[in-house]
């Protein structure tokens, strides 16, 4: 499958090809070889471990924002510390602003490479897509000229079996060298990286790792709903805390209905439609994933063979 760029990053590629000309001005600020990975993290238990453990052999560091999470993520982090081949900093910041959050990790990074990580993204620790070829591919690109790279990535949708159909693939400037310049700022709903005009954009075709994306447990689904929305919005203003807010949209929209009946409607209305992942067309899963297959926590469910709805939702309780 090709992925179809739009319209602003096809631009973009375009002109970066020249200006990066123009970087011979700007040497690159004094910053220690290698990479750094910064992840923000708000209540990513469910896939944070797996997702570090993927970066070994990549990273020479890890900076992570804890943006106030309630379950046990800062716990499954810990877990697997003694099994990575890199240093992780953990910093508690509970600013509601992402922009702010983003920008407090990019300073924090320590390393001329920067990628930038979610808890829900897997890389592939094997194979062709080995993240060690990506870290080689990297550091071998002239260190005096500075680069936006889109890595293509594969999104999960629903369950680890299921992609979105239509929004199988994703890619983004998740990776790029530091400079004092470049900042997170909010572009509509969406946080951007605005980076100096020198840097040439590189695509990369082939997927890199895998983004969770929405197969994870229904109360991640249900902040997940309301989360764009109480961003865009600013919300966060007179609701700090997401959770008190979720809480007033949904008794407005629902009444007194039960949480996981509304997640289910809302799994449809989002989620939907979806088409099994193929591995003739996409390849193998990351070597990480394959145990989480045998004994996975939901699947899609089917009737009258279309997907209807997922194995934790009980399509009984009425609203």
């Amino acid at each position: 499958m090709i992925y179809k760029y739009t319209l602003r990053q096809n631009v973009n590629y375009f002109v970066s090809i020249f200006t990066n000309i123009l970087s011979f001005f700007f040497p690159p600020p004094k910053r220690k070889p290698g990479i750094s990975v910064m992840i923000r993290v708000k209540n990513e238990a469910d896939w944070v471990a797996v997702s570090l453990l993927s970066l070994n052999g990549f990273a020479d560091e890890v900076v992570i924002i804890n943006n106030g999470s309630t379950d046990n993520t800062l716990e499954e982090i810990e877990k697997v510390r003694t099994k990575l081949d890199f240093p992780i900093q953990i910093h508690n910041d509970s600013d509601p602003d992402y922009c702010n959050i983003s920008n407090e990790a990019l300073k924090l990074t320590s390393h001329r490479w920067i990628v930038r990580w979610d808890a829900d993204f897997i890389a592939f620790t094997s194979g062709k897509n080995n993240i060690k070829k990506l870290r080689k591919y990297l550091l071998f690109l002239n260190q005096k000229k500075y680069y936006y790279i889109y890595p293509l990535i594969l999104s999960l949708a629903g369950d680890l079996f299921h992609v979105r159909a239509g929004h199988e693939l994703h890619s983004e400037g998740y990776i790029h060298n530091f400079h004092p310049l470049m900042k997170y700022v909010k572009r509509g709903k969406f946080e951007v990286l605005k980076i100096p005009f020198f840097y040439k954009i590189i695509r990369i075709n082939e997927i890199e790792f895998f983004h969770i994306g929405s197969a994870k447990s229904w109360k991640k689904l249900l902040y997940r709903f309301y989360w764009i929305k109480w961003r865009r919005k600013n919300m966060f203003l007179k609701y700090p805390d997401i959770e008190d807010y979720i809480k007033i949209q949904v008794k407005e929209e629902f009444g007194n209905a039960d949480l996981k009946r509304i997640t289910s409607l809302k799994f449809k209305e989002y989620i939907f439609p979806v088409r099994k992942y193929n591995v003739n067309e996409f390849g193998d899963y990351p070597e990480l994933l394959k145990p989480e297959l045998k004994k996975p926590s939901f699947k899609i469910t089917y009737k009258d063979g279309k997907p209807y709805s997922r194995t934790d939702f009980d399509e009984n309780i009425g609203l």
